[in-house]
């Protein structure tokens, strides 16, 4: 609920499951407080989505496009049912026309600092699940490099390599998801599996 100078009013609103609150390039329409439930972010790249980040509890989110109306740097949705505070860009655009001009200053330096952060972030593990997952992408790198012209007999030893190293990672997983009640770690990063299709 707004305040008295704020044009519009802040809401509180129910997402279910799977539900895609923004897309990657979509204009920045509001920001998002996290009351409750859990929200994936990823990002497309070279034609493939890239699991970044799961929100939690309390965690601002989409304050960057809603700010300064730039378009959105990754895509968001429901991991599980979801209520969530949803500030206009409005409200947010009203508030920093009216900020002292130094802070706006120092937001805005901040804002774009943080855009270049995100054109290179790397997922940081906060579980086992996480870290397994993690290096479960990094051979989908290999396996694309496999793609090259490489010579017959280092492709071979490679990809030999590489499968080994993809059964025991697939192993790991299935012991990370056997047993999650040991890691008491909220993920950090959405499974691709877990993504909207």
């Amino acid at each position: 609920m707004a305040s008295g100078s704020d044009t519009q009013a802040i809401e509180i609103v129910a997402f279910p499951k799977g539900a895609v609150l923004f897309k990657q390039g979509d204009k920045g329409e509001a920001a998002y407080i996290l009351n409750a439930g859990t929200i994936g972010l990823y990002r497309e790249s070279q034609g493939r989505r890239v699991p970044l980040a799961s929100v939690r509890r309390g965690e601002m989110f989409g304050e960057l496009a809603a700010t300064d109306g730039s378009p959105r740097l990754a895509s968001a949705f429901a991991i599980e049912d979801s209520v969530l505070m949803v500030i206009p860009a409005a409200a947010m655009r009203d508030k920093m026309r009216t900020a002292d001009p130094f802070i706006k200053a120092m937001i805005d330096m901040l804002s774009d600092n943080l855009r270049r952060v995100h054109e290179t972030y790397t997922p940081k593990s906060r579980s086992l699940l996480d870290g397994v997952n993690g290096l479960l992408r990094q051979c989908e790198v290999i396996s694309r490099f496999l793609q090259g012209n490489l010579p017959d007999a280092f492709k071979s030893e490679l990809a030999a390599r590489l499968k080994t190293v993809e059964g025991v990672l697939k192993d790991l997983r299935r012991l990370a998801m056997a047993h999650r009640e040991q890691d008491r770690r909220d993920d950090a990063v959405p499974h691709e599996a877990d993504l909207p299709s």
